[in-house]
């Protein structure tokens, strides 16, 4: 008699995993249809038994090889996988979990106080004020210890070579005129991550006398990660909201050039722990520029609606993509909100926006003009800070303990996994790529300083 087939569904196009949607015992045949059109892909043949729900690979898989379900990266391979095994614990790890320490590519640990006393001291002798070189080597440092190594060291050169082509002006002070709980601060083209660490201290200490207050920045550069500045706030009993910005890269759906950055969005606030702050830090692009580079490098394809070409197209080729935009995540909804954060960012700090901020890659020696956007909201004149931190960490551990699927991944709050390595690494040290850490050191070489 024959077997009827199981369906598994095929979230996107180019996942290499199905998910079967009944229980399927070993050699049974299964049906993999993609979700979005029911269109029958393949059918393949399980090798093993495969719980309601779980993965099925739809392809030979190498050891090493990401798993991707829903149109991304969702984990890696730990072993060779078939075409019909079942994926899941046994042969594949989460993006989310750290991998084996053997599988890792070579890090070398440093103490966080090394890299940020040494950042520091190379963007001094690259001219920058000590308050400027200070703020920046807090930044940098603070990114490789939540796990953000994208804002970290390897950003150091590019900042130095913007600030010897004479594009940002490492001694500059920035200016604040204050009406009432209303700041406006130029930021006269200094340090991008000083401005805002200026910013955001002028707005804290303003919410503290009047319970909420914003500061509205222009003429800025570059400031690293918008989370970190979001946690300085909220270290004073505050919800802190800041957003900024860029470099031009994202275009609305079918446009041919972009017009927008893929202005980010923070918002931090304090829970029961000192050490520890809910933490949402994203950007308004599905993904990065420098994503789109790696794909190129490495000639992999991008994923759906990520990118168009210079025509308008959707592009799936990351060579076109970087002729053309990036692409708002979220569809209409997202863009509608990107431009609304440019609304309340350059446009409103009276400054660059939109296509007016330089290119940090063809204009070195151009000022950018970013502008910030940064609120801050007392928690203490609203419902006290220890009643307010109660209730987040009871909604917190409510989210943690909701039920989840046999194969689902753990349940996090955001910021929770930057704030656990955090605490790890200021413990043991931070690990840095082998890139990473010899950008930093030929840095101070070059400036004859010393790299003990």
């Amino acid at each position: 008699m024959a077997v009827n087939p199981i369906r598994a569904v095929l979230l996107a196009p180019n996942d290499n995993v199905a998910a079967a949607i009944a229980a399927v015992d070993a050699t049974v045949p299964v049906v993999v249809k993609l979700n979005s059109s029911d269109e029958t892909v393949l059918t393949v043949r399980s090798r093993q038994k495969i719980p309601f729900g779980h993965k099925i690979a739809i392809k030979d898989l190498a050891n090493g090889s990401p798993i991707v379900r829903y149109g991304y990266p969702i984990g890696v391979a730990t072993a060779d996988i078939k075409l019909g095994d079942h994926v899941h614990s046994h042969n594949m790890r989460s993006a989310l979990s750290p991998a084996s320490a053997e599988k890792l590519p070579a890090r070398e640990i440093r103490p966080v106080d090394w890299v940020r006393r040494k950042t520091a001291e190379v963007l001094h002798a690259a001219g920058a004020s000590a308050d400027s070189a200070g703020a920046m080597a807090s930044a940098i440092s603070e990114a490789h210890l939540r796990g953000v190594e994208t804002h970290g060291l390897r950003r150091l050169r590019p900042y130095l070579a913007r600030i010897r082509a004479g594009g940002v002006d490492p001694k500059a002070q920035p200016t604040k005129e204050q009406h009432g709980s209303l700041l406006m601060i130029d930021g006269r083209n200094a340090i991008g991550h000083y401005v805002a660490a200026e910013a955001a201290k002028a707005v804290s200490d303003a919410a503290q006398q009047f319970g909420v207050a914003i500061a509205i920045v222009r003429n800025s550069n570059h400031f690293g990660f918008a989370g970190y500045y979001a946690t300085l706030i909220a270290q004073h009993g505050q919800i802190g909201i800041v957003t900024s910005n860029g470099q031009v890269c994202v275009g609305p759906k079918g446009a041919r050039k972009a017009l927008l950055s893929n202005n980010p969005l923070a918002i931090a606030a304090p829970t029961g722990r000192d050490d520890a702050f809910l933490e949402m830090d994203l950007a308004t692009s599905v993904t990065s520029r420098a994503n789109v580079v790696d794909f190129a490098r490495s000639g992999r394809t991008l994923q759906a609606h990520m990118a168009q070409d210079a025509a308008g197209h959707p592009t799936r080729d990351p060579a076109a993509a970087l002729e053309g935009s990036l692409l708002a995540f979220g569809g209409d909804k997202g863009f509608a909100l990107l431009v609304a954060l440019e609304a309340m960012t350059g446009v409103l700090a009276g400054g660059a926006y939109a296509d007016q901020v330089s290119s940090k890659e063809t204009s070195s020696s151009a000022p950018e003009g970013t502008a910030h956007n940064m609120i801050a909201i007392d928690i203490s004149k609203a419902i006290g800070v220890s009643n307010y931190a109660q209730r987040l960490d009871d909604m917190l551990d409510r989210i943690r303990a909701l039920p989840t699927a046999e194969d689902a991944e753990k349940i996090r709050y955001p910021g929770e996994r930057r704030w656990q390595l955090r605490r790890e690494r200021l413990k043991v040290g931070i690990p840095l790529s082998k890139n990473d850490l010899e950008a930093l050191l030929e840095a101070a070489r070059e400036a004859d300083i010393s790299t003990a």
